[in-house]
């Protein structure tokens, strides 16, 4: 039974407005369309140079995942509709034996962003089921109203491929200028303080001790820096990080955190998260205890911070909207929780990628 068009796009701006990730407001525009228009399956398709992606899906048939890119062939309702910029329908895959996965038929409605054929939404009948006669209508009107929830999803979807990119492009630059001040500046400190020590016991000049220790002063200073750059205890993985930062920190923390191996990006994000909670932590919350979790759950990092201080911490310093900045870029999720005098928990999903 077909859905009313006003209850969809009522579901749809509640899902925008509680800042839903752009797969899953493709996916549940995707849901919506397929209610409106009484089938069993609906996508939405973002055109690409190549072909097409699927950027969100709905239905029990499992062709055609979201993120699933495929090229478009001579005939289909997707090719109709990125040639024509109209509406299209298409029942003749059987005939022309294109390879769709048991499709049977399809119709499309094209999807405008900034006045551009963005991609399609789209309708399929899989196996002995047909479109309802009237479905390019349906889709299409519903379509129209619904592409203010296309367009907001599509742009959150580039200014997080955007904030994605500026985040691995400065840890690929913290990375380039560690390795630089260890096999530059450092090594030649290094070196330095090495003669130095040679000339004071070979000339018996105590004078250069002051000297030597500057030298070692600065050469931990550098060492410190470049750590700082990026996490040297990172290189044995975020259990041993976490036990680094639990062992130099004032207050006691204790921590359950995974030991296997994460993808880089994820360890760098997880560890800065625990790293700026602990932080902030000790200098402002007067806690007693700090208990930090990080455990694998599903296909997602499940992390958090808890301390059991006086609470009253938002965001409003630069640490902690960076920090999302950077959860946020690998479509992750960060949060805060500080009411006054109940402690501070920050906690944050991050998905396994790679």
């Amino acid at each position: 039974m077909a859905r009313g068009i006003a209850a969809a796009l009522r579901d749809l701006a509640v899902l925008v407005a509680h800042g839903a990730a752009p797969d899953e407001v493709f996916g549940a525009i995707s849901e919506q369309a397929a209610g409106v228009c009484g089938v069993s399956a609906a996508a939405v398709v973002r055109f690409t140079d190549a072909g097409a992606v699927v950027a969100g899906r709905w239905g029990a048939v499992d062709a055609f995942p979201a993120g699933s890119a495929f090229p478009l062939g001579a005939g289909g309702a997707l090719t109709l509709v990125r040639s024509t910029g109209l509406p299209a329908r298409f029942d003749e895959y059987e005939r022309t034996g294109e390879d769709m996965r048991g499709l049977r038929e399809g119709a499309a409605t094209p999807v405008i962003v900034e006045d551009l054929v963005w991609g399609a939404l789209l309708l399929a009948a899989f196996g002995g089921e047909r479109l309802p006669a009237d479905a390019e209508v349906r889709l299409t009107e519903f379509a129209q109203l619904a592409s203010l929830a296309l367009a907001s999803a599509d742009a959150r979807e580039r200014l997080l491929e955007s904030r994605e990119r500026l985040v691995r492009t400065a840890d690929a630059e913290r990375k380039r200028l560690e390795r630089n001040l260890h096999d530059g500046a450092q090594q030649r400190l290094v070196a330095a303080r090495l003669t130095l020590g040679m000339l004071r016991k070979r000339l018996d000049t105590p004078e250069l001790d002051p000297v030597i220790e500057e030298l070692a002063l600065a050469l931990e200073e550098l060492r410190e820096l470049a750590r700082g750059l990026h996490p040297a205890a990172l290189s044995r993985g975020l259990y041993t990080a976490v036990g680094a930062l639990a062992t130099r920190s004032p207050v006691p923390v204790e921590y359950d955190v995974v030991e296997g191996r994460l993808p880089d990006a994820i360890e760098v994000a997880a560890y800065y998260v625990i790293a700026e909670s602990i932080t902030n932590a000790v200098k402002h919350a007067e806690a007693s205890v700090i208990r930090v979790t990080a455990l694998i759950a599903g296909d997602r990092l499940a992390l958090s911070v808890a301390d059991d201080g006086r609470g009253g911490a938002a965001f409003d310093g630069s640490g902690l909207v960076g920090l999302r900045d950077r959860v946020e870029a690998l479509r992750g999720r960060l949060r805060v929780m500080s009411a006054p005098g109940t402690g501070t928990t920050v906690s944050a999903e991050l998905p396994i990628t790679g």
